[in-house]
């Protein structure tokens, strides 16, 4: 039987404030899980999630978001944090984990290897951080697709400091760069669901053009 996420979606919105219940670890466990599962060019994966529940760091990383009330009120937050350099060593990992968590034998997959090394040799340090952070963006999706069908509300977020956060956490010395951020929880009893509002469908999506 399918599963359908149009339901879920559809009620779903960003919330600023949250209720005092706190999310289960089953359920932030799963939507970590599908932010690990979710797509990323080559396999890569050249970001980390980071997970901080801890009342008094959600209150001391509050203070890089602006005075959103996001932090303050949420149950979690999630960090994507993405990796400052896309190296030899991070596309040999990758096949590290290849050749140890399949039947491929090892060395087998090299060619495919190196070419992902040289696609990766031609982009400047800027386009390498590019790359990671929009992947980052494409486990964020998952990660928030998965709390909606799970009933938790989220808030994703890029109006903060990056620097602050990186230096609170201590990311910049683990190679990692706090790209986006996402608050998760509950919304309060009285929350009013605001209706939903998006291009409609026969304007979103464009059918049939041909090339010129």
């Amino acid at each position: 039987m399918s599963v359908s996420l149009i339901p879920a979606l559809s009620q779903r919105f960003s919330l600023k404030q949250f209720s005092s219940q706190k999310v289960s670890d089953e359920d932030i466990n799963g939507m970590t899980e599908a932010a690990r599962l979710s797509v990323s060019a080559f396999g890569l994966q050249p970001y980390r999630l980071i997970v901080i529940d801890d009342r008094d760091t959600l209150n001391a990383l509050a203070a890089h978001t602006f005075g959103q009330t996001q932090l303050p009120s949420c149950s979690h937050l999630f960090i994507f944090a993405n990796e400052t350099e896309i190296t030899d060593k991070t596309v040999d990992a990758y096949f590290d984990r290849i050749y140890s968590q399949t039947s491929a034998e090892a060395g087998s997959q090299a060619g495919y290897a190196d070419y992902i090394k040289s696609y990766y040799a031609g982009q400047t340090p800027e386009q390498k951080v590019q790359v990671a952070q929009q992947q980052a963006f494409i486990a964020l999706g998952s990660l928030i697709a998965e709390g909606a069908l799970r009933g938790v509300d989220t808030c994703p977020m890029t109006g903060f400091s990056p620097a602050g956060i990186n230096k609170a956490l201590g990311l910049t010395e683990r190679g990692l760069n706090a790209c986006v951020i996402c608050a998760a929880g509950y919304r309060l009893e009285d929350a009013v669901v605001p209706e939903k509002v998006r291009v409609p469908a026969d304007e979103f999506t464009l059918r049939g053009l041909e090339a010129v």
